[in-house]
């Protein structure tokens, strides 16, 4: 297992993960449709700078990643991280990969002195019990405030 940032030079891989992703399991997918000539804008456009994903391969193709972006609060000082998302493709589960794209990540975190992340945790039971397999975390229901400013 190998893992890499995404950007201009896998792109390709990527898309060919999501492709796959979105014909498996269509309703886990933030996205509708697949919108490949959007997501190649996306990784050159500076406002998605911000944003990162790490990608897990096996065997030279994705096989899951992790997109989050950190923050800060200006008052404390507080430095921190939100995950946007986490998905491993259904037959390559269960190997240890997520928590591999996790650590990564807290590599991530590390290097830029972050104090804690945060993301919003499916309640699926699959996913549940990884989150309960995490040492140090603290799990919760806490009330959240959406709302959307586009269509």
């Amino acid at each position: 297992m190998t893992f890499q940032k995404l950007g201009q030079d896998n792109v390709a891989l990527y898309l060919d993960y999501l492709k796959i992703a979105m014909r498996q399991e269509p309703h886990m997918m933030t996205a509708e449709v697949f919108d490949e000539a959007g997501i190649r804008k996306r990784i050159a456009d500076p406002f998605f700078q911000k944003t990162t994903s790490i990608l897990a391969l096996e065997a030279g193709a994705v096989v899951g990643r992790i997109e989050f972006h950190f923050y800060g609060c200006m008052q404390d000082g507080c430095k921190m991280a939100y995950v946007d998302w986490v998905y491993v493709l259904p037959e390559h589960r269960h190997k240890g990969i997520a928590q591999g794209l996790f650590r990564e990540f807290e590599k991530d975190c590390a290097a830029f002195g972050i104090n804690h992340y945060y993301l919003i945790r499916s309640e699926r039971p699959e996913a549940d019990r990884f989150y309960h397999a995490f040492s140090g975390v603290e799990l919760s229901n806490e009330p959240l405030l959406r709302k959307s400013l586009s269509d």
